[in-house]
């Protein structure tokens, strides 16, 4: 029997974190299958995948586990190289920033303040990252770059993402206990979510 009113949205909201906790254990599952370093990409990866059928879907009871498998073991590879790709990226631009910052000149302080800027840009887009590489079928370089183009021509939208990102990471760190539940699966559903009306939006856009 179906239930109604505050007891049918109980309900409803309480199947929806059920199947929230459970992607997150798949997606710890999938980062310990891969040692951490090679499982933490794919596994990021097939839960926004995930979402991402929900989305498309509205249907929450779609088989969940068969889904996330399949999705790990395809792009075990190419998201290894994707994740990594941007942790490269990441890297050199911290290692340079604070190379410069070292330095106690004019030239080498104005290079930290552009190097600065561009972390700005790598944040951004890094928000977009997992979205455009679910949501699209590209490759490598076009995800990265399409990450990159939204983050630099619709600032806005960067800001939006900035906050579903911070408020459920700020929620989970003042909660630890709830990592284990909702630690990744409730940040990929925000920004999941965020990325296909901002997708949806662009695309409307073009086509004018």
């Amino acid at each position: 029997m179906e239930l109604t009113g505050w007891k049918g949205g109980l309900q409803y909201y309480g199947n929806y974190a059920l199947k929230l906790a459970c992607l997150n254990l798949l997606w710890l599952g999938g980062i310990v299958i891969g040692a951490g370093i090679a499982g933490v990409f794919p596994s990021t990866i097939a839960m926004f995948s995930v979402v991402r059928k929900w989305n498309q879907t509205g249907d929450m009871d779609l088989p969940m586990a068969t889904h996330f498998k399949k999705e790990y073991q395809r792009e075990f590879f190419k998201g290894n190289l994707y994740g990594y790709t941007w942790v490269i990226i990441g890297v050199i631009l911290y290692v340079d920033l604070l190379y410069f910052r070292g330095i106690p000149s004019l030239p080498a302080l104005l290079f930290s303040y552009v190097l600065f800027i561009f972390g700005v840009i790598y944040l951004a887009a890094l928000l977009f990252a997992f979205p455009v590489y679910a949501h699209y079928e590209l490759g490598i370089f076009h995800c990265i770059r399409n990450a990159v183009l939204i983050a630099l021509s619709h600032p806005l939208y960067s800001v939006i993402m900035a906050l579903g990102f911070y408020f459920p990471y700020y929620l989970i760190v003042k909660i630890p206990g709830l990592f284990p539940l909702f630690g990744g699966s409730l940040i990929a559903l925000i920004l999941m979510q965020l990325s296909i009306h901002i997708f949806s939006v662009l695309e409307e856009k073009s086509k004018e």
